[in-house]
Formats: C-alpha cells, sequence, structure tokens
C-alpha cells in the first residue's frame, strides 16, 4: 500500500536543506507592488547622462550603456565574438512523441573569443561541445515556431526518447524526488501538449556548456575566457548558458522549417536567468518565458525580499561576476538594476512566472522591475505592461506577468499558461515542414 507521510517527510525535509534556489517560507507575496518602483527609471537621468527622449537615443544611447553596465557588475562580460560549428546532423526518430514529431540531433562545436583568444567548449568526450536534440511537429504546413529549452535535467528527461544520445534503457520522466518537490514539469515539459499545438521544441543541457558546481564550473569559466584578465568581471556561468541560447540560434537560423520570427528562449529559475540574459543580448530571440527567474533575473536587487545578493553569490559563486558578490550588504551602490534587463528586450514579448509562496524569488521585486521597463515597451510602440497588480493574468501583454498559488517549481498550471502566452504572440495555424 502506499504510504503518502514518509513521503512528504522526505520532500519537506529535501524542500527545507535547499540552499539557495528555492526556500520553503510561511509568507506570501503581496499582490499590490510594494516598495519604491525601479530607479533609476530605464528612460530618466542615469549614471550622469540625461534622460532619453528618443526612440534613436534610446537605442544608440543607452540601450548600450545599460549592457556594458549589466556586464561589468553583474553578469560579467560577453564574449566579444562566438562560432559555432555542425558537426553532425541526424534524425534519430521519424516518428516520435507517438508520430507527433520528427526527433533530430546535432553534435555542435562553439567557441567563445575574448580579446583574439578563442576557446572551444569540450564535451565529456573532449572533442565534440555538446548535443542538442530538436523535435519539430510533423504535420507541415508553415515553419513552426521554437521554444528553447535548458533544464535542470539531461536532454532525454526533457526530449525523453530512446534514441536521445546518452539516454538509458529506462528513461525516468520528470525527475524521481524533483518532480515530486518542484513539480510535474520540472524537468519534462508536456511535450504532446507543446507539439500539438504547433510549436517545435530545442534543448540542450547547459551543464554541457559550464558545469554547475562550483570549483568545475568556475574552471571552465576561466578556460573559456582565456583572452580575459579581469578576474572581477570575469563572466558567470548565468551569462554563459545565457550566450549557449544563442549558440542554438546559430544552427536553427538556416532552418527553413522554423518560423525565424518566433525563437522563444524558455527556463526556470537559474536558466530563467539566462533566457532572459540571451535575449538582451540577442536580438534573434523574439520572445522569453522566464519562470521565476529571482535575484539576478528579472527581481530588483534594491528593496528585495527573499534571496539576497549575498546568499546567491555564497551559495552559487560560479553563476555572476565577482563584482556582482562584492555588493552584497550594499545593493543600493548597484548603478543597474534589473528593470534595465528587461527593457533591453522591448518590445519583445517577454512572460515572467511566478508563484505566491514562492517570496524567495521576490515576485513582487519582478513586477517592480516590469514597472520599470514598462517605458521603454511604450517608447517601442507596445502597450508594455497592461495590469495594475500581480493577479491579474494579461497573456496578449508583451510584458506579461504570471503569479499562481504555490512554491518554486513547474507545475500542471504552468504550461497552460505558458502556451496561452506563446499563442497570444507566436500562433502558427498549423504545425511545421517537418514531414519534408
Amino acid at each position: 500500500m502506499f504510504k503518502p507521510f514518509p513521503r512528504l517527510l522526505l520532500a519537506a525535509a529535501f524542500f527545507l536543506a535547499l540552499p539557495a534556489c528555492a526556500r520553503l517560507t510561511l509568507a506570501w507575496t503581496n499582490l499590490k507592488p510594494e516598495g519604491e518602483p525601479a530607479r533609476p527609471q530605464a528612460l530618466g537621468a542615469f549614471d550622469g547622462a540625461p534622460p532619453v527622449k528618443t526612440i534613436g537615443e534610446w537605442r544608440t544611447s543607452r540601450a548600450p550603456v545599460f549592457r556594458e553596465a549589466l556586464q561589468r557588475e553583474v553578469y560579467g562580460f560577453l564574449p566579444d565574438a562566438s562560432q559555432t560549428r555542425v558537426l553532425s546532423h541526424e534524425v534519430i526518430n521519424p516518428s516520435a512523441f507517438g508520430g507527433r514529431a520528427v526527433l533530430e540531433e546535432y553534435r555542435l562545436a562553439v567557441a567563445a573569443t575574448f580579446n583574439g583568444v578563442s576557446v572551444e567548449t569540450t564535451g565529456a568526450d573532449e572533442e565534440t561541445s555538446f548535443v542538442m536534440d530538436v523535435a519539430l511537429p510533423v504535420n507541415a504546413k508553415r515553419p513552426a515556431p521554437v521554444i528553447l529549452m535548458e533544464t535542470f535535467c539531461q536532454r532525454w528527461n526533457t526530449l525523453p526518447d530512446p534514441a536521445v544520445a546518452g539516454a538509458p534503457e529506462q528513461i525516468e520522466r520528470g525527475g524521481g524526488i524533483m518532480t515530486y518537490v518542484f513539480g510535474r514539469y520540472i524537468c519534462t515539459p508536456p511535450v504532446d501538449a507543446i507539439l500539438d499545438a504547433g510549436y517545435a521544441v530545442a534543448t540542450i543541457y547547459p551543464g554541457e556548456i559550464v558545469p554547475d558546481k562550483r570549483e568545475e564550473g568556475l574552471k571552465q569559466l576561466r578556460r573559456l575566457s582565456a583572452g580575459y584578465e579581469d578576474d572581477e568581471t570575469r563572466w558567470g556561468a548565468v551569462a554563459a548558458w545565457g550566450w549557449a541560447f544563442s549558440r542554438m540560434v546559430d544552427v536553427l537560423a538556416d532552418d527553413p522549417r522554423i518560423d525565424q520570427d518566433a525563437v522563444i528562449a524558455w527556463g526556470h529559475s537559474r536558466y530563467a536567468k539566462a533566457a532572459l540574459v540571451a535575449a538582451a543580448f540577442d536580438a534573434r530571440i523574439d520572445g522569453v518565458i522566464a519562470h521565476q527567474s529571482g535575484t539576478g533575473g528579472a527581481s530588483l536587487n534594491r528593496e528585495k525580499k527573499g534571496e539576497s545578493v549575498k546568499a546567491i553569490t555564497d551559495t552559487y559563486p560560479h553563476w555572476f561576476s565577482r563584482a556582482y558578490a562584492g555588493f552584497a550588504g550594499r545593493e543600493d551602490e548597484i548603478v543597474i538594476d534589473q528593470h534595465a534587463l528587461l527593457a533591453l528586450i522591448a518590445p519583445r514579448p517577454v512572460l515572467l512566472g511566478n508563484a505566491r509562496r514562492d517570496v524567495w524569488s521576490d515576485p513582487n521585486g519582478a513586477f517592480r522591475a516590469a514597472m520599470g521597463a514598462d517605458a521603454v515597451y511604450e517608447m517601442l510602440g507596445s502597450d508594455g505592461l497592461e495590469q495594475g497588480r500581480l493577479d491579474i493574468w494579461k497573456p496578449g501583454a508583451d510584458l506579461a506577468f504570471w503569479i499562481r498559488p504555490g512554491t518554486h517549481g513547474v507545475v500542471e498550471e504552468d504550461w497552460p499558461a505558458f502556451l496561452e502566452f506563446l499563442d497570444a504572440h507566436f500562433k502558427a495555424d498549423a504545425p511545421s515542414l517537418a514531414a519534408d
């Protein structure tokens, strides 16, 4: 007989032991904005520069300054240039997911260039960089929007199919105890529903780019940025994982089966941070779903609740630059704040997903950041944020905010909201040309 109580105790113990990505508290997020809006405002006077009054001034003066400041103070500097090579490309299952998709696999080699020094990433075999798996809807009438995914779990968990490179004989959908604690879709999204809605899915395992471990991650980051000498502003893993989203775009940008005006970066928690960084620095990404991105993602550094800069950088010293860690306890001294990251994506659609009990990720801070970025969306012809409090759901808004009950994770309520947002902005009347 199934005895749920011991499993609940195990899950609760696991959740309470989490160091930084999530914390279970008794607090609830206030559904009305709390604290000051983002400051300085995205179009206001900034770091000695006057307010921005025209689109031209935003694009040529303010946006480059924001990108530089975010790299200098938060993420570390991204490569000066990048190279992506397709080592192999094959169809590994022509009738995957109950005949819904053609499943293809790429082996890629990518290199980062800093100050003229180019270094390739290395995969487990030390010859190839990493693997990307792509599921394309089979009913062919038009190119498909594509959701780029980086998740906590291996590629064969995200796209469960025995043909995926490295997959075990028995693939466990979801991820065991992770699913029990973080929700049904923490590792494996509802692939069938996504494909039926006409969306392609492309996924990599970001740990193949930079391991999500302190020493191994820092070692790989230093190796990839061999031409960069300043340890204080050397890039962190969040920047590198964001850079990896762009390397996926490099490959898919030449695929006629993909709608090049509907390339969406999707991520949860640390990979939501990466998805936002990717879109802020790569205009080829047409939309973002950033679910519970928290500190160093969409949530403001100033007047924040939940996870502090000190907490996140102490626990995950490889995620950000040393400069960001240096602001621990003095966040008001950071010149830039996270509304600038959202503003750099404008007017492209962004969904900020949240949960009311996930105070550790500071949904209120993310909402205030959206308020701070809204002026840029409006300047660029978008309505931007169309809600005055956190619990008004506007999936058609270009700056959409979603909050549900519950805690940190990806649960059954989330994906219907994600698909509603995607359909409002990127809906294809029919799937892609994969069958051809």
